[in-house]
């Protein structure tokens, strides 16, 4: 994506791609082919700048943000000896080793569990597979730390992160030594560390012939993907919230010191903000949900006349209730949960069709997210109205049933990335704003973002409905709970 000074977007070009599953990793693990991936976005940025009529000498700088817990070895000569998105569950078994032996301090330290996913994790895997790997590896990073360096040559990291690496020390914002000795992971191999909004380089001569890009144009240290979605959505201050709800739906409210769920049931996190941190409730695959009931429902490709459908129904959705996927978080006890649709069976089916499915489905997402954001607000208090972005923003009735069932505004960012604008926002800072990340933000959203919002006002007859219905929606996900426990 392509941004002007006042954060609106020139261009935004995609490439759809997928992960590899080998036969030593299947079915849970996942990788990615580093060098494919790096090809679809010098394709991507050369399109962009071509759709946006722009220079490559007008580009003032450059950042990058990506998933979350997504990870890239490289070797000492930056190549890649691994490479794998968020999805990857190769290392279950050792991230359970680490959680019996080892949860609460782990707690303590990173501020989260389960450890399956994390670097931590997936270091052990490699070393009890392919020791190879780590003794050649020289560097752990993030998929955006990744990205950096194929920019700009260097390596970096930022806290938002780091933290999601399981080697980090979430209230010193630093690497851990603890933690990277519980992995048996060198030191050494933990990049340094840097602030969102710092230049860390230019773009190197390679990466110009490459991407298009003017050689020598500023790279800066931009975060996690979440975290650049609460930027772009101007989620600084404390007390604030956002959910970036894309794939799943992470439910934040920053915080201006580190607060510790003492049920380890929620993760504490760094904010691209130095003096700032998050605790976060996250809801789950909620857009993969949406996905799956739109294309059951539906078929492929068929978001708008998914919302049209589910507009057809009422406010609790004719009594049925949808469990797809998403969960009220309880990261220190993960499981299978099972879940569908349920409804009503004391007459008829009549009255609930696929226009109730469709609501149901869109209601489950606002009631995990509602469950989630009140388990956030009892250790971390909320103030204002809530933010959304992310891919569901663009829904035109989420929004709105958010807002009815939190009974509290909703301000939703459907316009674009919001991810890709606090990039943006860093890379601003870096150039513009002597690396004041707030100071980048603020003139942004001051300068016409802030008009790009949807504000949604709770309707009172509506709100009042969805009491009844997410009590009921809440006691039912209790007894699922224990169902998927017997089975």
């Amino acid at each position: 994506m392509i941004f002007d000074n006042a954060g609106r977007p020139l261009a935004e070009v995609g490439r759809a791609w997928s992960y590899d599953a080998p036969p030593d990793i299947a079915p849970w693990g996942r990788e990615f082919d580093a060098d494919h991936f790096w090809s679809l976005l010098r394709q991507a940025t050369r399109e962009a700048m071509h759709a946006a009529d722009v220079s490559p000498e007008r580009i003032a700088a450059v950042a990058t943000t990506g998933q979350r817990l997504a990870t890239v070895f490289l070797d000492g000569a930056g190549r890649e000896l691994y490479a794998a998105p968020n999805l990857d569950l190769r290392a279950v078994l050792e991230g359970t080793r680490l959680l019996n032996e080892h949860g609460p301090r782990i707690h303590a330290v990173t501020g989260r569990l389960p450890p399956y996913l994390f670097a931590s994790a997936r270091w052990l895997w490699f070393a009890a597979h392919h020791p190879e790997v780590c003794e050649q590896t020289r560097a752990v990073l993030a998929i955006n730390d990744w990205l950096a360096f194929r920019l700009s040559g260097e390596i970096a990291s930022e806290p938002t992160n780091a933290a999601e690496s399981g080697l980090f020390d979430v209230r010193a914002r630093g690497w851990s030594d603890e933690m990277c000795r519980m992995a048996g992971l060198p030191a050494r191999d933990c990049p340094p560390l840097r602030r969102a909004g710092e230049v860390i380089g230019g773009v190197t001569a390679r990466a110009a012939e490459q991407t298009g890009l003017a050689a020598g144009t500023p790279v800066v240290v931009a975060g996690a993907d979440t975290s650049c979605g609460l930027l772009g959505m101007g989620v600084i201050q404390p007390g604030e919230s956002g959910v970036v709800a894309g794939w799943s739906a992470p439910a934040q409210v920053v915080t201006t010191g580190p607060v510790f769920d003492p049920q380890a049931a929620l993760w504490t996190s760094c904010h691209l903000l130095p003096e700032r941190w998050v605790l976060e409730g996250n809801a789950g695959p909620a857009g993969s949900a949406h996905r799956w009931a739109c294309n059951m429902l539906l078929g492929d490709d068929a978001w708008e006349a998914f919302d049209a459908l589910a507009a057809g129904a009422p406010a609790g959705a004719g009594g049925a209730l949808g469990f797809l996927g998403t969960r009220i978080a309880d990261y220190n006890n993960p499981r299978l949960l099972w879940g569908g649709w349920l409804m009503p069976l004391a007459g008829p089916l009549d009255g609930v069709g696929r226009a109730e499915l469709a609501r149901a489905t869109l209601e489950n997402i606002t009631f995990a997210v509602k469950a989630n954001l009140e388990r956030v607000a009892t250790l971390a208090p909320m103030s204002g109205p809530v933010r959304l972005g992310g891919g569901l923003a663009r829904s035109q009735l989420l929004p709105q049933i958010l807002a009815d069932v939190l009974g509290r505004p909703v301000e939703a960012y459907p316009g674009h990335s919001v991810s890709a604008l606090g990039a943006a926002m860093c890379a601003a800072a870096g150039v513009n704003f002597e690396g004041d990340v707030a100071r980048a933000a603020l003139a942004m959203l001051s300068l016409g973002r802030v008009e790009s919002a949807q504000r949604l006002e709770p309707r009172r007859k509506a709100q009042a409905e969805y009491l009844d219905a997410f009590e009921r929606w809440t006691r039912a996900y209790a007894g699922l709970a224990q169902l998927s426990e017997q089975l």
